[in-house]
């Protein structure tokens, strides 16, 4: 770090989470209150130097990359380790794919479906703890919008009946298409038979539950300005030559 008396608190999240740790489980290892890691994480107040030196002792404060897992990705990667499971055992276990636990392990999933979650739970025995489960939503809410949850589009069981805007994301997170409706399943079912919808060109999806029809309208305007030139498909669903 430039400043070794400093930690930015996105710094200091990102290497909780490399550790597997959750914000209470740092704060007791510290000797402090969980309010207090919540504080420093959003940079509402900073660790003293005596609170610094402790949390150098108990992660790696030097990480400069931003990839990582979410708060959902460290627990799998703790509870899995934990239990001694290979992510092709507990894909098996779970009913899973294996690039869906990758894709939560990796960060790149940091909101999985409720129903990904449960299957986890089951597989593993073992519960996500409610601070975590908080986290995760909390780093995936749009004010004023709501929830970004994502989903596997290759199982069915996690298509979201509901209304909405999504996207379609190939294996290296690029978006393949994008689009809106009064019931998102029945999109992804007409979706499901088209030639590109397989992996590795469908990886995963993002959705937001989205009532109102203008509002989705709007969103779907803006990911058309936004994402159109680097999108595979147009909001025609066209392929791009």
């Amino acid at each position: 770090m430039k400043n070794r008396d400093k930690v930015s608190g996105e710094a200091l999240k990102r290497a909780r989470l490399q550790a597997g740790l959750s914000q209470q489980e740092l704060a007791e290892k510290i000797g402090v209150q969980q309010p207090y890691i919540s504080s420093w994480e959003t940079e509402k107040t900073t660790p003293n130097l005596d609170q610094l030196k402790k949390l150098k002792k108990v992660i790696d404060l030097e990480i400069e990359s931003d990839a990582g897992p979410s708060a959902i990705g460290a627990w799998l990667m703790k509870a899995r380790s934990k239990r001694g499971v290979s992510v092709a055992e507990l894909a098996e276990k779970s009913g899973l794919s294996i690039p869906t636990i990758y894709n939560i392990e990796s960060g790149r999933s940091p909101n999985p479906h409720e129903s990904t979650i449960k299957k986890l739970e089951r597989a593993l025995n073992d519960r996500i703890p409610a601070e975590t489960a908080e986290e995760a939503k909390a780093e995936a809410t749009i004010e004023g919008i709501g929830e970004l949850l994502d989903f596997d589009p290759h199982e069915q069981d996690e298509w979201p009946n509901q209304p909405g805007v999504y996207v379609l994301y190939d294996v290296s997170d690029r978006p393949i298409m994008w689009d809106e409706g009064e019931t998102i399943k029945r999109r992804l079912a007409d979706h499901e038979q088209k030639f590109w919808f397989k992996r590795p060109i469908v990886e995963k999806g993002s959705y937001l539950i989205v009532r109102d029809k203008s509002l989705r309208k709007q969103i779907e305007k803006v990911l058309i300005k936004f994402l159109k030139s680097n999108a595979v498909l147009n909001s025609q669903h066209v392929e791009r030559q």
